[in-house]
C-alpha cells in the first residue's frame, strides 16, 4: 500500500521525505474548518501558529488535511514553508473576528510565510488516509486509504448524518456520476430540511417533495445559493449549511408535506424573528 510521501513523490513533489510534515486541522476553539474554508480565509488561519512549538520548523514542506469521520484525514494542499516571523495584529486585518479566538490565552504567535504548490490542487477532497496519530503535525508518513474519483467530495453518510457547505453541494450536485449514492438517496425522497446561516446564526426550514425530490430542490440551491428564497436572497450562500431534518414517503399528499413543514419552522422558530422563512 502506498504512504502519502511515496504518492506526492511520484506525484512530482521534489521534496526529501524526512523534510516533509503531515498536518491534520480540525474543528476548534469554536471554529469549523469547513466554514473557514468557505470564507477563503484557510491560508491565514494556517499560516497563523503557536509561537512556542513553532509546529512549521524543521521541515520544508506541509502536507494539509482536515479531520473527517473516523478518525480520518482528508487531503487540502501541499504548501511550501518559505520563512517565519513573530506574528503582527495586523495579519488579521479584514477576517473573520472567529479567527481571533486562539488570541485570548494571550500566548505568542508565529506567522509562516507558506506557498500552495498548485499542481496539487486536483487532490483536494479525493485523497484520504486514516490518522494514527494523537498529534495534529508529524513527520510519520500515513497510508493512503481511498483515492476518490474526480469532482468526488464524500460518501453519502446516513440521512441523519448529512451536513454539507455550499462548496460540497455545488460538487456533489455538478458530479453526480462520481455521487451515485447521493443521487439514489435523495432523488427518490421527500424531506424536511434545514439551511443555517453561521453568519447570523439564523435558519431556514423547507420542504421538498414530487418529481426528483430533494435532488432537484438541493441542485437548485447548489446552482443560485439561495434557492429563490425571499429572505435568503438578502445573504451570502458561502456562509450556508444544509442538513435533512426528517425523510417522508413519496407518497405523500403535498398538503401533508406542507403542513409538516410548518411543524418545524414552529419547532426551531423559523418563521419567527430569528428565522429565515417568509
Amino acid at each position: 500500500m502506498i504512504t502519502v510521501k511515496q504518492f506526492l513523490t511520484v506525484a512530482g513533489l521534489d521534496v526529501p521525505e524526512d523534510r516533509i510534515k503531515l498536518v491534520r486541522h480540525i474543528d476548534h476553539l469554536g471554529r469549523s474548518i469547513r466554514q473557514i474554508i468557505a470564507d477563503e480565509v484557510f491560508d491565514i488561519y494556517q499560516a497563523e501558529q503557536d509561537a512556542k512549538s513553532q509546529p512549521f520548523h524543521r521541515c520544508d514542506v506541509i502536507v494539509s488535511f482536515i479531520g473527517i469521520d473516523g478518525n480520518q484525514a482528508e487531503f487540502i494542499g501541499v504548501y511550501t514553508v518559505k520563512e517565519s516571523r513573530p506574528f503582527k495584529n495586523n495579519d488579521f486585518a479584514g477576517v473573520p473576528e472567529y479567527l481571533r479566538l486562539a488570541h485570548r490565552d494571550g500566548k505568542p504567535r508565529i506567522w509562516y510565510d507558506l506557498k500552495e504548490r498548485k499542481e496539487f490542487a486536483p487532490l483536494r477532497g479525493r485523497l484520504i488516509v486514516q490518522w494514527s496519530s494523537r498529534g495534529w503535525a508529524q513527520t510519520k508518513d500515513l497510508h493512503v486509504r481511498e483515492l476518490k474519483a474526480p469532482g468526488r467530495v464524500m460518501s453519502f453518510p446516513g440521512y441523519q448524518d448529512v451536513v454539507v457547505s455550499l462548496a460540497e453541494l455545488r460538487s456533489i450536485c455538478r458530479n453526480p456520476t462520481s455521487h451515485p449514492d447521493w443521487v439514489a438517496a435523495l432523488k427518490f425522497t421527500a424531506a424536511i430540511y434545514r439551511i443555517v446561516d453561521f453568519a447570523t446564526g439564523m435558519t431556514y426550514i423547507g420542504s421538498a417533495y414530487g418529481k426528483s425530490g430533494l435532488w432537484r430542490r438541493w441542485c437548485e440551491y447548489a446552482e443560485t445559493g439561495h434557492g429563490n428564497n425571499k429572505k435568503l436572497l438578502e445573504l451570502n450562500p458561502q456562509h450556508f449549511q444544509w442538513s435533512i431534518v426528517r425523510t417522508l414517503s413519496d407518497v405523500m399528499s403535498e398538503a401533508e408535506v406542507i403542513r409538516l413543514e410548518h411543524l418545524e419552522m414552529r419547532k426551531h422558530g423559523s418563521n419567527k424573528s430569528m428565522g429565515l422563512n417568509h
